[in-house]
């Protein structure tokens, strides 16, 4: 029994026919449908809800007339949909991506490929998607969607030891919020209590059956991450980018400054700087951040989705929002573990105090004679 099915728009028979024979001699546990226009695909979509794995289009045909290509193909708005419906990968396989020119460029999951390549990239991709877990944990009806809600929910509850915490929370909310904003605020207090609880237990480390605990390590990619709240323009952690060049600065300001100020309090990022002479040693120490090789900066390390580099806490300086706003762009964000970890060695460079320099020949001489002595 296969574990899901792909289903795959083209309405050239003949392709089809050849990508269906390439899909079987691959042997990937995935049922393959091919439909070959938009009605047979809309049925296949409807018979196959929660077990669709990925998604195939052709976007016009080979023979798509002129008219055809001059304006957005119908079922474009099936990958729209596809997108906003389901954690899946939507592969686009067309000789015309000329017309997808700025489309779908911020849709991690949507991938496209001109047919002068071979479909098997596309059929590649999928067996490495499935052999990985990734499907089973992103597809409609994954782990995503069955047991994350379980663990939450878990999570949640072990957080109260009897229902008059939860019932006195919601009185103390309720006795500092107005009747418009009670209700959303409450949600709003419950939501975060969940998802740190899960937090918690998702950071702390396993245990195995002696009880022995099991450290455990975040993967490479985990510390960068994209903020969906964009109506928050600009906040602690964000690294942004100058739009006519590659300068690049850190957001520094605490959080507490940073949803009301208009001048913000920022560091000179490096991209892509790391320490000389990269051994091995000398990675796992930047890694930890040590301050043998980073001194009071922080580097960041290289990873698939951001190339990492040299947060220089020593340049700080005060850039006004609505520069910010007008002449940079967010790349990418950290997270709170590792923006909190930056600020703190942020204060101890801006607070150390430091003395009246010591007279070093004075230091030496007396080293020396200290050492004669024993």
């Amino acid at each position: 029994m296969s574990k899901g099915v792909i289903i795959h728009l083209e309405n050239e028979k003949r392709f089809l026919e050849d990508y269906q024979r390439l899909f079987k001699d691959l042997e990937i546990d995935l049922e393959y449908i091919g439909c070959l226009n938009i009605s047979e695909f809309k049925v296949a979509v409807n018979n196959h809800s929660g077990k669709i794995k990925s998604i195939i289009f052709d976007l016009v045909g080979d023979k798509a007339s002129e008219e055809e290509l001059a304006r957005n193909p119908e079922f474009l708005d099936f990958v729209r949909e596809g997108f906003a419906k389901y954690n899946l990968p939507i592969f686009i396989y067309s000789g015309h991506l000329d017309i997808l020119q700025g489309e779908f460029e911020g849709f991690g999951t949507v991938f496209k490929l001109s047919k002068d390549e071979s479909i098997q990239i596309i059929f590649d991709k999928i067996k490495l998607f499935l052999d990985s877990g990734f499907i089973d944990v992103f597809s409609p009806g994954g782990l995503l969607e069955t047991e994350l809600h379980k663990e939450l929910h878990n999570a949640f509850v072990q957080q109260f030891n009897n229902n008059d915490q939860i019932i006195n929370i919601i009185k103390l909310i309720q006795s500092t919020t107005g009747e418009a904003e009670f209700s959303s605020r409450v949600i709003r207090v419950f939501k975060r209590i969940a998802v740190r609880s899960l937090l918690s237990e998702m950071l702390s480390p396993e245990v195995d059956s002696d009880g022995n605990v099991k450290e455990e390590f975040v993967g490479i990619t985990e510390h960068y991450i994209q903020r969906i709240n964009n109506q928050i323009q600009i906040w602690t952690g964000d690294i942004f980018k100058r739009n006519d060049s590659d300068e690049r600065i850190f957001i520094l300001m605490p959080r507490c400054n940073a949803i009301r100020c208009e001048e913000y309090l920022v560091c000179a990022f490096l991209v892509g700087v790391k320490p000389e002479g990269m051994k091995t040693d000398k990675i796992e120490k930047l890694l930890t951040g040590d301050p043998t090789v980073s001194g009071y900066d922080r580097y960041l390390p290289a990873s698939p989705v951001y190339q990492g580099g040299k947060v220089a806490l020593s340049r700080f300086f005060m850039k006004p929002k609505t520069e910010i706003l007008e002449s940079y762009h967010r790349e990418i964000s950290l997270s709170e573990e590792l923006t909190n970890e930056i600020l703190g060695k942020f204060a101890s460079y801006f607070f150390r105090t430091g003395i009246s320099p010591w007279n070093i020949k004075e230091g030496k001489e007396e080293y020396k004679a200290e050492k004669n002595v024993k």
